[in-house]
């Protein structure tokens, strides 16, 4: 999966806002601490490949009642764990297998954001 890139260098803020979605590229760290914008009725956040687990924190306070929530996440040559604890709701892991792509929605319920999508690459 190519990295969401809106402007000419990986240096520059690769995010971008439309009509109520606003999207932005984030690093890959082992502990991620995000803090969602609020303002928007989707965000998409993609992660720079994962050569790593990773365990996402959120800060929420923000975002409204069903506002969406998409992350978007890339292997390196080893199967990569991705678990969502702060800020969410989830029925366990995100396991991605080596050299894979996947894609991740959740809804806010007012109190956390809630894992309520899961697709994997074949």
């Amino acid at each position: 999966m190519a990295a969401v890139t809106v402007t000419n260098t990986a240096a520059d803020n690769n995010s971008f806002e439309s009509q109520g979605s606003k999207g932005f590229v984030q690093a890959y760290v082992a502990a991620s601490a995000l803090t969602l914008l609020g303002g928007c009725k989707e965000q998409f956040v993609c992660y720079a490949q994962l050569t790593g687990a990773m365990t996402i924190n959120a800060t929420v306070s923000a975002l409204r009642q069903f506002d969406k929530v998409c992350f978007l996440f890339s292997t390196d040559g080893t199967q990569r764990i991705v678990t969502f604890g702060t800020g969410f709701v989830s029925s366990g892991t995100v396991t991605i297998p080596a050299s894979k792509d996947a894609v991740v929605w959740g809804v806010f319920d007012g109190t956390n954001i809630r894992i309520c999508s899961r697709e994997i690459q074949a």
